[in-house]
């Protein structure tokens, strides 16, 4: 298991993206993408993707982007209530991400901290 830090920011009300790097999505991929124990946005079957604004008493709603051909997630309208632990698994690599997010504002601007834990898991 490795992991790296990654520093992101972006003004308050602009957007941040997660970036699994996945090196391809292939047909019968499932990606699913979680805040904490809510799953948040799904990409099934290689470019169909979903995403669950409901979950969370509507938190992200209307701010949620997911790519379905690469699986990045983005957050738009960045609020300093998201942040916490955002993680990406993939069913056919069984890949797993953690993104750990926190958020402050400083002089106007919410600084996101991602710390970014990648892991593999053998099949079973």
């Amino acid at each position: 298991m490795s992991g790296e830090t990654k520093l992101v920011s972006a003004k308050e009300g602009g957007s941040v993206t997660l970036y699994p790097q996945l090196t391809e999505i292939k047909k019968d991929d499932v990606i699913d993408w979680r805040f904490g124990d809510n799953l948040i946005a799904r990409v099934r079957n290689n470019n169909n993707p979903s995403v669950y604004e409901d979950e969370l008493d509507g938190k992200f709603r209307g701010r949620l982007q997911l790519n379905g051909q690469t699986g990045d997630l983005t957050i738009t309208k960045i609020k300093t209530t998201d942040a916490g632990v955002y993680e990406v698994s993939n069913s056919i690599n069984t890949i797993r991400k953690t993104f750990s997010v926190s958020a402050g504002i400083v002089v106007g601007v919410v600084v996101l901290v991602a710390a970014v834990v990648v892991g593999v898991a053998g099949a079973v």
